[in-house]
């Protein structure tokens, strides 16, 4: 059966509400730095390893659960996973040693790793063609959503919960949701599902990762996730370096700039030359990186936000979109969780690399390292001008 005409439908929004339950075990880690440092008295090397391991853990589970992982079995890993993940947040409280910490974060990313490639194989297959870029853009708004509320609310939290393992409980309350929702998801229909269920050989393993195209797309978005995370996860201290009262705002603005970006551009971006406006997107983050790296003021650092907003607004639902279009209809799911894959991958190279530079060197040099990521990943747009992009 081929996927579905409407994009817009009851189990689509229904996924993308246990995405946004999901992506809040990310934002909700916004203070975790400042945890580790001021609670746990961990060196900054350690906090960046510590806060890394969590990604490190799903690049290794990732590739090897993707292949096994399609909509026909994907609502039940859902399941399972969001279990895993409830018991992970309440295991936080005991963990007070570096050992004891890596665990925890090992055993919650190891059950995030499996949730989120469950939910990509399981919406990819109500994703009709022509539409991928559309699809991604209301997608990635649903993870945004996370970043957009949650940093600047957690401090007056934790002020009213009595601290930052009070909230991960909370968290943990937040992910029963996920249930009810499931209960709106299909379960598994061998005579409908999609080509995407079939199962991957490894002949098609080896011939997807042989496409120039996709092994360019998947580098891009590594480098992107890398300069994305010192951001997200350093951001805090730099602030406060510079004398800004509450950093938690810069994601809010451009959190909402992403949105904005996403809901009203989805459509425009599935007509227009992806590989183009990926390049102008990318520019203008280098430019936003250089400004970061040498900005003191309130207004240019929030202003900063909308900016940096506008242009991973582009870039994200553009790379997501592309890697779709330039898969085959049976590697479109695979190829999606490898597009995570690099997400992880940056969640865990951004923070280890950043605590080192920060150890180091400085803030300023951190974000020109992030700027020169991005003016790399520049280098490789040719590689996606071919027919078809």
């Amino acid at each position: 059966m081929e996927n579905p005409v409407r994009l817009i439908t009851k189990e689509f929004l229904s996924l993308n509400g246990i995405i946004f339950l999901n992506f809040c075990n990310i934002a909700v880690f916004f203070q975790f730095h400042h945890y580790l440092l001021n609670d746990l008295h961990r060196s900054p090397q350690e906090s960046g390893l510590l806060i890394g391991l969590f990604a490190l853990t799903g690049l290794f589970i990732r590739p090897l659960i993707s292949p096994l992982l399609h909509p026909g079995n994907a609502k039940k890993w859902i399941f399972l996973s969001s279990i895993g993940i409830i018991l992970s947040l309440l295991l936080y409280q005991p963990a007070h040693g570096f050992w004891s910490m890596t665990l925890v974060r090992i055993i919650h990313g190891g059950v995030y790793v499996v949730m989120g490639t469950a939910m990509m194989a399981k919406i990819v297959g109500s994703i009709p063609s022509g539409k991928s870029s559309q699809a991604f853009g209301i997608i990635s708004v649903i993870t945004l959503l996370p970043y957009a509320v949650i940093p600047p609310i957690l401090e007056p939290l934790i002020k009213i919960f009595g601290g930052f393992i009070a909230v991960l409980k909370l968290t943990a309350l937040l992910m029963v949701l996920v249930f009810p929702l499931l209960l709106l998801v299909k379960g598994a229909r061998p005579e409908k599902d999609p080509p995407s269920s079939a199962k991957i050989t490894k002949r098609d393993l080896i011939d997807n990762m042989k496409d120039p195209k996709i092994c360019s797309l998947l580098a891009i978005s590594l480098l992107l996730y890398v300069a994305f995370t010192p951001v997200f996860y350093f951001l805090k201290g730099y602030g406060y370096e510079i004398g800004i009262s509450n950093p938690g705002w810069f994601f809010t603005l451009s959190t909402f700039t992403e949105i904005a970006v996403r809901l009203f551009g989805g459509p425009f971006l599935d007509k227009i030359s992806k590989p183009r406006f990926l390049a102008f997107s990318l520019s203008g983050l280098v430019i936003a990186y250089l400004i970061l790296a040498n900005t003191s003021g309130t207004v240019l650092f929030y202003a900063l936000g909308l900016f940096f907003g506008l242009c991973w607004g582009v870039a994200m639902p553009l790379l997501s979109g592309l890697l779709f279009d330039s898969s085959i209809v049976r590697l479109r799911a695979l190829n999606t969780n490898l597009g995570v894959e690099m997400f992880q991958g940056g969640l865990f190279l951004g923070p280890m690399i950043g605590g080192w530079i920060l150890a180091a060197w400085d803030y300023r040099a951190l974000y020109y390292f992030c700027g020169a990521l991005i003016l790399l990943s520049l280098s490789l747009i040719p590689l996606l001008s071919r027919k078809g992009a």
